[in-house]
């Protein structure tokens, strides 16, 4: 009795099953997932620590010039561990921010003997260009006249070896590793540049950026404020210097490989009564506009003499976000986001490492601010 062969169908049928079954997985992926909670301001924040044996570990936000990479932190706990091992022994009496803030600048004389455990600890310094080992070349604490707000940790490092390099110059991050995660890091890596969106995606994520921030806006602002309109006659500087009626728009990585864009927008807007002001937020979307995600809730600052001033009316935080650039994130193939807030009623300047998958901040630092000259 010959064997019957399954017809075309039924061949068919396991293919189309697996078919489904990983579009199935795939879409549950894609519905899972969730935009997290949108912060409404950077704080100064670190992981960083100075143990026992002599060794920093954690994050660091900085920026590399032609000469040196500089990290800094603002981590007070960090900044006194560090000044209590090499505040020098004629010094060691009174309060130790109040000594600080008298010298000014304490410049570590790092030991090879005595800081040997620090000196050979594993560095890296992600940059937009990639990531390389780098090791430390000198440490300096800066004191404040406001006592422990304002004083800052400047570590400067440079690559630890020589050859090619990825240019270190522009935002950075920088990690001081523990061995077990140093192990599994490529000690230096290239980073392919993600091409920025086409001229017409720039255009659809600048317009949802600002439908969003308006609308969000609009919500609490009182009904004598509303319509917000858009200033007449303006038109927005993409990815340059300026603060106001400007935007950064960039391509980032995640580390499943995907690329979302990045909107940093501060653009100027006029009340229904017509007092001029300054929208701004940050915010993360796909090529599609289906992925929506707020960084930083929408600010609103009231613009005068051309330029922000306060928030208006106390509906918000006084602040912008500018400076948005993509930095590398070592072994998960991932981009983090450096970027600079601005305080317009007390002048403080934090700068940012944000890690966009869950707009959590990696490290932040304040560079200006009002105790400092």
């Amino acid at each position: 009795m010959s064997q019957r062969l399954p017809t075309a169908p039924t061949l068919l049928l396991p293919i189309l099953l697996a078919g489904c079954a990983a579009l199935g997985q795939t879409w549950n992926s894609l519905a899972t997932e969730r935009p997290p909670v949108p912060l409404d301001e950077a704080t100064i924040a670190s992981d960083a620590r100075f143990d026992s044996s002599g060794v920093i570990e954690g994050s660091f936000v900085g920026e590399g010039t032609s000469r040196q990479v500089t990290l800094v932190s603002s981590d007070t706990a960090l900044i006194a561990a560090l000044a209590r091992r090499y505040r020098p022994e004629r010094d060691r009496r009174g309060d130790l921010w109040q000594w600080l803030a008298a010298r000014g600048r304490l410049a570590v004389n790092i030991d090879p003997v005595d800081d040997s455990a620090l000196i050979a600890h594993p560095i890296m310094v992600g940059s937009p260009q990639g990531h390389t080992q780098v090791r430390l070349r000198s440490l300096a604490l800066l004191g404040s006249r406001c006592g422990w707000r304002g004083t800052r940790a400047e570590l400067v490092v440079e690559p630890a070896r020589s050859g090619d390099q990825p240019s270190l110059r522009g935002p950075v991050v920088g990690s001081f590793l523990d061995q077990n995660s140093f192990l599994v890091v490529h000690r230096t890596e290239h980073r392919e540049p993600v091409p920025g969106p086409a001229p017409e995606l720039t255009d659809s994520l600048l317009e949802w950026t600002a439908r969003e921030m308006d609308s969000v806006l609009a919500r609490d602002l009182p009904a004598r404020d509303l319509p917000l309109g858009r200033a007449a006659g303006t038109t927005l500087s993409l990815n340059g210097l300026e603060d106001d009626d400007a935007a950064d728009v960039l391509s980032f990585r995640l580390d499943d490989g995907r690329v979302r864009h990045a909107v940093s927008l501060r653009e100027r807007r006029r009340t229904a009564r017509g007092v001029e002001v300054l929208a701004a937020t940050v915010m993360i979307w796909d090529a599609t506009g289906s992925w929506r995600q707020t960084v930083f809730r929408p600010t609103l600052l009231e613009y005068r003499r051309r330029r922000p001033i306060r928030a208006y009316a106390g509906g918000t935080l006084p602040l912008f976000w500018r400076r948005l650039e993509p930095v590398s994130g070592f072994a998960f193939g991932r981009d983090y986001l450096w970027m600079e807030q601005v305080n317009v009623e007390d002048g403080s300047v934090l700068w940012v490492i944000l890690e966009p998958r869950g707009n959590t901040i990696v490290a932040a630092a304040e560079m200006e601010g009002p105790c400092r000259d």
